[in-house]
């Protein structure tokens, strides 16, 4: 497997810890979307609905999160130990594998969450959606 695969990857578990902050970042953003009488009503539409598929984005990335869960069992420890760090594993191939049922290529995955996975890329603005003292602390950080 490309190194570039293996990235894709990685994001997709390390991106899992901030999942629900960006989730909780939503909806504060709806709750002042909607507060704002003063725009246009089409422009408040337009901004609800790619709120929306933000969220409908971080869904499926849990959904794929969970797919490469179930399906490795008990080596999932070993491929996010691998993912943290950066190393070769032969569990990507496996995971890759769990993607493709679950109807996703590596492609496909990258095309439709790059943007999320900037995240992973710049630590500080990671850290903003991470519980408070959470153990992915470090995991960002090392990417």
């Amino acid at each position: 497997m490309r190194s570039a695969e293996r990235k894709i990857i990685e994001n997709i578990i390390l991106i899992n810890p901030l999942i629900y902050g960006l989730q909780d970042s939503i909806e504060k953003e709806q709750e002042s979307v909607i507060a704002d009488m003063t725009s246009p009503a089409d422009k408040v539409i337009k901004k609800l609905y790619a709120l929306d598929d933000r969220r409908i984005d971080l869904c499926n990335l849990k959904v794929l999160y969970g797919f490469i869960e179930d399906g490795l069992g008990e080596k999932f420890d070993l491929l996010r130990s691998c993912a943290a760090c950066g190393a070769a594993c032969d569990y990507y191939e496996l995971a890759a594998r769990q993607l493709v049922r679950a109807g996703y290529t590596l492609q496909k995955a990258e095309k439709e969450f790059s943007y999320l996975f900037k995240l992973i890329k710049r630590p500080r603005a990671a850290r903003r959606y991470l519980p408070a003292h959470s153990a992915a602390d470090a995991t960002i950080g090392a990417t």
